[in-house]
């Protein structure tokens, strides 16, 4: 937690630390500020003179600048979730079996979460498909009874052009056997005169 002042610079080392940084959440010294201010990414952060009672923000850490979550019963110090691989490898601490049992119950309820909306994205899948091959089989369906219909009026129309060639064939076979039987009596009568002449 931030303190009041009377701190030495957390940059140098070496001057009294008159200015504190809100956002790093260090003390500095006159050189160091105008160096920290100069600087492209903490251009825009905010100090306050170290004398001033500095109000309580999060703490965090000054190796990995992240907020310090948990405690160090080894140390007896407050660390962050970086510090746990690094120097306070090994060591046991607090908050993290909450933090672990928070992330895993989280993980858990985001896992069903995500396995019911995969089950319901598959089942609709699944709806889809069927209704997809539903279609296929009307269309299926549609097409042959319109191919047996097309089938019945070609077989029908077969029938009246074979049965209309038979009916005028019949009608010209009769005219030529008319004139078949005409032509025999004329030959008939011709043999006759014939004979009758010889």
């Amino acid at each position: 937690m931030a303190q009041a002042a009377s701190k030495t610079c957390e940059v140098c080392v070496s001057a009294p630390g008159s200015h504190y940084c809100i956002d790093c959440e260090e003390y500095y010294c006159e050189n160091c500020k105008f160096v920290h201010k100069k600087q492209k990414l903490s251009r825009s952060h905010q100090f306050q003179k170290a004398t001033d009672l500095i109000p309580e923000a999060k703490s965090k850490c000054s190796e990995h600048k992240e907020e310090l979550t948990l405690n160090c019963n080894t140390c007896n110090a407050e660390i962050c979730t970086s510090c746990v691989t690094g120097k306070h490898n090994g060591h046991t601490f607090s908050k993290i079996v909450d933090i672990l049992l928070q992330l895993r119950g989280d993980n858990e309820t985001k896992l069903r979460a995500k396995t019911n909306e995969a089950n319901q994205n598959i089942k609709k899948i699944e709806e889809s498909l069927n209704v997809f091959d539903n279609s296929v089989e009307y269309v299926i369906k549609a097409i042959n009874d319109e191919g047996n219909m097309i089938k019945r009026m070609v077989d029908k129309s077969v029938a009246q052009m074979i049965a209309l060639v038979k009916e005028q064939s019949k009608k010209e076979k009769d005219k030529l056997m008319n004139i078949l039987s005409d032509a025999k009596s004329v030959l008939v009568g011709g043999q006759t005169l014939d004979r009758k002449r010889n």
